[in-house]
């Protein structure tokens, strides 16, 4: 038998985050065959450049092909042009990280990138669908350091005409909010995300976390209960837009503040909707309480990068 026969072909998923990197090989099938977590580089284009190719070199193994590469990266995604630019919390501002050129150059292997959301959209889309093989369509609400939507249609990722399609963080929600980083005043993104939530808990004069925030919200405490129901107020009208704008069959939600706060904020959110759809017939009709579910346990932004090697082919 020829060594190019019994080369086995995998694809390789690399989900970059803030502070760390999950990549993972994956078989034909799409399962895991190794997985590894690094501390992201984060000192702008080069480095994170250099620490996305060592990760991917550390993963390949001799007797596997590789066939593809998908990446999920903070920051706005150019996925026709392979680059991403101000992904401020890696270090990359005006300048492009052309990280599918480098690739190729450097592995010689076929790259496709997208928003790291737009990707752990595509991850929960593959999870959901094994057990729901007529699920099309999906929305994956992270609320973490940033608020923002993937939306999944027809079974595919919706960037819009310039990838910003799902930036929901920016919706204003509250005119006489704090400025949003994004230079308005107001946004979504200022007022219900994790940052957002704890600046508002400041029980000893000092920034608390949001796990503090929601154990006192959980106690009954009556300022932290506060705080967690203007959030949520603001976070329903994020979800019964998307269900307006898309109509899409799922909302998911996921993120760090949603892993911290789980059952407290999947049942505040179902509350804040029943409240919301209670005051009109069109709303009620939507049934936005039951389409709502928490994101899957499975790591969805590594699944969904890798995803992205199927998904962009066919296309």
């Amino acid at each position: 038998m020829s060594q190019a026969m019994e080369l086995s072909g995998v694809v390789i998923g690399v989900d970059v985050g803030g502070t760390k990197t999950h990549a993972a090989s994956f078989d034909e099938d799409f399962n895991v065959i190794s997985d590894l977590k690094v501390s992201t580089l984060t000192g702008g284009v080069d480095q994170v450049g250099e620490g996305i190719i060592d990760t991917i070199a550390t993963l390949q193994s001799e007797g596997q092909q590789l066939k593809g590469v998908g990446i999920g990266l903070p920051g706005i995604v150019d996925g026709s042009a392979g680059s991403v630019r101000h992904a401020f919390n890696l270090g990359i501002g005006d300048d492009a990280l052309d990280i599918v050129s480098r690739l190729k150059a450097t592995l010689r292997v076929p790259c496709w990138i997208a928003n790291d959301v737009d990707a752990a959209a595509l991850g929960v889309y593959e999870i959901l669908r094994r057990d729901d093989c007529g699920l099309r369509d999906l929305a994956y609400l992270n609320i973490g350091t940033g608020v923002s939507a993937g939306v999944i249609l027809d079974g595919r990722i919706y960037r819009g005409q310039n990838g910003f399609a799902g930036e929901i963080g920016h919706l204003l929600a509250d005119p006489d909010g704090p400025q949003c980083a994004c230079g308005l005043q107001g946004c979504l993104e200022a007022v219900a995300s994790g940052p957002a939530l704890a600046r508002q808990w400041l029980p000893s004069g000092r920034h608390s976390s949001v796990e503090a925030l929601f154990a006192a919200a959980g106690r009954g405490d009556d300022k932290a209960t506060l705080i967690l129901r203007r959030a949520v107020e603001h976070l329903t009208r994020a979800i019964h837009t998307l269900a307006l704008t898309f109509d899409i069959d799922r909302i998911v939600i996921g993120g760090g503040v949603a892993d911290v706060g789980t059952s407290l904020l999947m049942d505040a959110l179902r509350q804040g909707l029943r409240r919301l759809q209670s005051r009109s017939p069109y709303t009620r009709a939507l049934n936005l309480a039951d389409r709502i579910m928490l994101k899957p346990p499975e790591p969805v932004g590594v699944i969904g990068a890798a995803a992205l090697t199927r998904w962009s082919r066919s296309e």
